[in-house]
């Protein structure tokens, strides 16, 4: 798993980070945080929490889906 950030414009992501190159191809998710809301930065622990959660929920709407 990987994390950066960037801006989009049009419909393309912008980020400055040239260890993105490596993941050219592969399929990722994008998360637009709204800049007029105050976040916080939760631990790693707690993104990955997250993250697999969301993975678990798409998973389960694609195989309803396929059905």
């Amino acid at each position: 798993m990987f994390s950066t950030i960037g801006i989009i414009k049009g419909n393309t992501v912008h980020a400055n980070d040239s260890s993105l190159e490596k993941y050219n191809g592969k399929k990722v998710l994008i998360t637009v945080l709204d800049d007029e809301k105050q976040y916080e930065t939760i631990s790693d622990e707690q993104l990955l929490s997250i993250s697999d959660s969301l993975i678990q929920k798409n998973m389960e709407a694609y195989r309803e889906l396929a059905k």
